[in-house]
């Protein structure tokens, strides 16, 4: 049973990764009209939290200031999960929260690096170094992440271990 949940605990990993991939695979066409969209619907929110209606030269104003910050945001995010489905697995197997961390920042990098490569062979896409800096924040932001929640559970657990050994 301890073998399945094992294998099991890297599902959601292998899920990022195919995840990650197949936004990469998208056409340069296909992934701006994605993110368009998205920016579209942060642009009527705001419209509508606001009760401010914005002309349509103003709404393609604002299109163009946000629409590269969005996709930038979502690269830092996907990387930050990313790393969270990575580390959270290989505590069943290393109990030292920084060798986790090495292990998953490298992982996790070298993965954004293929990444990039693999979007220069995509039609209208380009890698760019950028790109693994920025997932690397991602992964870095992840790895703070589980850090403080690695530390809180260890903290935890050593309570627990004390009360039960007092009484």
């Amino acid at each position: 049973m301890k073998s399945i949940i094992r294998f099991v605990a890297f599902v959601p990993m292998v899920g990022m990764m195919c995840i990650i991939w197949g936004f990469s695979a998208n056409t340069g066409e296909v992934s701006s009209e994605q993110s368009q969209g998205i920016v579209s619907r942060i642009i009527d929110c705001v419209e509508d939290i606001t009760g401010v209606t914005l002309s349509e030269e103003e709404q393609q104003i604002w299109e163009e200031r946000i629409h590269t910050p969005i996709r930038k945001l979502a690269h830092t995010t996907e990387y930050m999960i990313f790393a969270l489905t990575v580390a959270f697995p290989l505590v069943q197997y290393i109990k030292r929260c920084k060798i986790i961390c090495w292990i998953t920042f490298l992982f996790c990098i070298i993965y954004a690096s293929l990444d990039e490569i693999h979007q220069r062979f995509v039609p209208n896409r380009s890698g760019q170094f950028r790109d693994v800096v920025i997932d690397g924040i991602g992964i870095g932001i992840g790895l703070l992440i589980f850090s403080l929640v690695y530390r809180m559970a260890a903290k935890y657990n050593n309570q627990t271990t004390r009360k039960l050994i007092d009484k």
